[in-house]
């Protein structure tokens, strides 16, 4: 394979001691750099939202939307863009997804209503879809072994990371004179600056064949998370109309469909959305029963706490600010997780969602006059905010490497847009039904009882985690 600058060793060299195929590590941070961006303008939204309600007098439930929609699309496609990746170049395929989402990002930065933003914030979640599935595609098919769970390790860190960088930036820029806009055109200049770095140093690599793209399977997926998610973010707030209940009870009926027609697709010898047959790989079924309700639990915990601390006046510097101890321990406990995995095996998945449960039982205790809305200092959460974050590193980190373990290298952008098509959706719907039943509770006293639930849902991760990925074979 040839490089792209002579000063630079070849992207795909082996490693001297090992002999294992590996991204030059100079690849490797160009194309984590791209995943970087996706992920801080989900994180800094979340800080941002107060100052997005007030200046486009948008309700609590259209809040929701604003973070949802992003999942709804990001989920819905995420596997058509690693299936486009595979098909006409993964290296190819981020190049357009990172100009499509600068692009986009401008969009949400310019709305001028919350439906304005809600829309752009759908088309800036299928510019992601093309992006993310391209890096972990990458990873899979230009290495191996254990430069191959080294670098699965460092995509972990690399979200540790971009939230670290998402709460404290978004939170500077929504706090300043240049207001929430600014935390969407930020994304335009980064997201220049990578891809003048993976057009340089990402190698290109794709499948040995293209494929059929499964467009019924996503729109299907689509309708399916719409029905569930719309309805759970605005039926609150709309005292529950009949249009709610007619949403929700067409769940089960796209959600069938869905499954009948990826197994159908299959049967007649094309390649769905989703395989069926995907999930006769051990690492498939045990990676996602743990991971779904982990980004369920997170994605719900962002909203309810950037919305509570809003309300209790902090600015969103300080809600930044109060975030860093969960994302710098989230950091530490991702690197720390490749080292730990091998020599501890399931038991650090166990002891890391226990740990995170742990501080979600322990925030509220934290937080002064909770129940009266007084503000709070950030540094009274910062041991039960370090504990989450290194509770939710154990296990999101080693997560990755679990799920693509067994996937062939033919299907590798497959296999990661799989795995983020769930950790989009479950992050998306976290925000939709954990807000939903925050905001049902009220917002002065519903918080602590919201985050008792919450620990309960880490308790039940720790368990699936003994039960599924404890068992071998």
């Amino acid at each position: 394979m040839t490089t792209t600058s002579s000063s630079l060793p070849r992207a795909t060299d082996t490693a001297a001691t090992s002999g294992e195929q590996r991204l030059h590590p100079v690849a490797l941070t160009a194309a984590l750099g791209a995943l970087m961006v996706p992920i801080m303008s989900f994180f800094s939204v979340n800080v941002a939202l107060g100052e997005i309600g007030v200046e486009l007098d948008a309700s609590p439930g259209m809040l929701q939307l604003v973070v949802g929609a992003y999942g709804v699309m990001y989920a819905s496609l995420v596997v058509i863009g690693g299936r486009l990746g595979d098909s006409y170049g993964r290296k190819r395929m981020l190049l357009v997804g990172l100009t499509v989402f600068a692009a986009c990002s401008l969009v949400c930065a310019a709305a001028q209503s919350p439906l304005e933003l809600v829309g752009a914030r759908f088309l800036q979640g299928v510019s992601a879809a093309l992006v993310a599935p391209q890096v972990l595609a990458s990873i899979h098919a230009n290495t191996e072994g254990q430069e191959r769970t080294r670098a699965l390790a460092w995509f972990g860190a690399t979200a540790g990371i971009a939230t670290s960088l998402a709460f404290l930036v978004g939170g500077s820029l929504a706090g300043s004179d240049l207001g929430w806009r600014s935390v969407f055109w930020i994304n335009a200049p980064l997201s220049a600056v990578v891809l003048a770095a993976v057009a340089r140093w990402l190698p290109e690599s794709k499948a040995p064949s293209r494929t059929a793209l499964d467009w019924p399977g996503a729109g299907l997926l689509f309708a399916t998370m719409t029905l569930l998610i719309l309805p759970l973010t605005e039926g609150r707030a709309l005292g529950w109309p009949t249009w709610t209940w007619v949403c929700l009870a067409g769940v089960p009926v796209a959600a069938t469909a869905l499954v009948a027609w990826q197994r159908r697709t299959e049967r007649r010898g094309a390649l769905p959305l989703v395989p069926p047959s995907l999930f006769r790989f051990r690492s498939i079924r045990v990676g996602l029963a743990v991971a779904t309700p982990m980004f369920v639990t997170f994605g719900g915990f962002m909203f309810i706490y950037s919305y509570m601390a809003g309300a209790h006046g902090l600015t969103p510097l300080e809600i930044g600010v109060s975030l860093l101890p969960m994302s710098a321990a989230f950091l530490v406990a991702s690197i720390a997780a490749g080292r730990l995995v091998p020599r501890l095996g399931a038991s650090v998945l166990t002891v890391g969602s226990l740990i995170g449960a742990i501080g979600f039982a322990w925030l509220p205790q934290t937080i002064p006059g909770l129940s009266t809305m007084a503000a709070f200092d950030p540094v009274d959460v910062a041991v039960p905010m370090a504990l989450a974050g290194l509770g939710f590193g154990l296990v999101w980190s080693p997560i990755m490497g679990i799920v693509l373990s067994q996937v062939p290298g033919h299907l590798a952008g497959l296999g990661g847009g799989l795995l983020i098509t769930v950790m989009q959706a479950g992050l998306g719907f976290g925000s939709a039904v954990v807000g939903s039943i925050y905001l049902g509770w009220g917002v002065a006293d519903g918080f602590a009882r919201t985050a008792y639930f919450l620990a309960v849902a880490m308790v039940a991760v720790a368990a699936l985690t003994r039960l599924l990925v404890a068992r071998r074979g």
